[in-house]
């Protein structure tokens, strides 16, 4: 990458941002700070499957609810807490409800 591009934002870059905005406790902590370090590979079977259950099916997000379009790892943090839209979608709505609001 040449100086001055854009970082790729990726699954670790997500996990760190969870962490960041303290939306990890206990055992789901430690283990998504082991999947940062070493990466999946080397949790245990049962790590594996509280990582899955506390941290994945948890926060993450891979269909948009407005319209199933895939939403990238940048957005995954804000579509967990805006009802599971891509940024488009709630740039969208956003948009449809100030207008509202206008006409209303």
């Amino acid at each position: 990458m040449m100086p001055g591009d854009p970082v790729e934002y990726d699954r670790t870059d997500f996990l760190r941002e969870l962490i960041f905005n303290d939306r990890l406790h206990g055992t789901a902590l430690e283990i998504t700070r082991r999947v940062i370090e070493w990466g999946e590979g080397a949790l245990s079977e049962k790590e594996r499957y509280v990582f899955q259950r506390n941290v994945i099916e948890v926060f993450v997000t891979d269909e948009c609810s407005r319209r199933g379009c895939r939403i990238p790892w940048s957005e995954m943090y804000q579509a967990h807490d805006n009802g599971g839209m891509c940024g488009d979608c709630r740039h969208m709505d956003a948009k449809i409800m100030n207008r509202s609001l206008a006409d209303g």
